[in-house]
């Protein structure tokens, strides 16, 4: 985990969090501090729930503006989609699994899928740092195959969590 470079204003939901966080702990999207969405990979009309960016590439959770269409995941650049979950015209329901974990002074939120044997999970972790007062953030993607890791990558930007709770926008 590194320390954020988030600026820490005054936050009811930080403020709770230090208060109670070893009685309870807030899932990692009521931490995270208001601030203006960053550089995605959603379209006109969309709402940014998660982006990032990681290798020179952009990771994005999108909420689609149409009621109940759930989430849509992109990675890459503007100029070149690698992976669009679900694929343009996907006639299966996609299947997103939203995993809120409490941790010491901090949280794991998680959203998981899975595409062709592989399992893409993006996720936001808050924690205490070193000194154990300062708060850590730590944001990014896993890949895994047959539960061996393949991938995992930090948000290079430092990742700004997730910008709504992920699990009111999955089935």
């Amino acid at each position: 985990m590194r320390t954020s470079r988030k600026h820490w204003g005054f936050d009811w939901a930080a403020a709770l969090s230090c208060c109670l966080g070893c009685c309870l702990a807030l899932p990692a999207w009521a931490q995270a501090p208001a601030q203006a969405p960053p550089a995605s990979l959603c379209n006109a009309g969309e709402q940014v729930v998660f982006a990032c960016a990681m290798e020179g590439k952009t990771l994005s959770l999108c909420r689609p503006s149409l009621p109940g269409n759930g989430l849509q995941y992109r990675f890459g650049s503007p100029a070149r989609l690698e992976l669009e979950y679900p694929a343009p015209g996907q006639r299966v329901q996609p299947v997103f699994k939203v995993r809120d974990e409490p941790l010491i002074g901090g949280g794991l939120t998680s959203v998981a899928f899975q595409r062709s044997g592989y399992t893409y999970t993006v996720y936001s972790r808050v924690g205490r740092g070193p000194d154990g007062v300062t708060p850590e953030f730590d944001d990014g993607l896993t890949v895994e195959r047959r539960g061996k890791t393949l991938r995992h990558s930090h948000c290079e930007d430092g990742g700004a969590g997730f910008l709504e709770p992920p699990a009111a926008l999955v089935k």
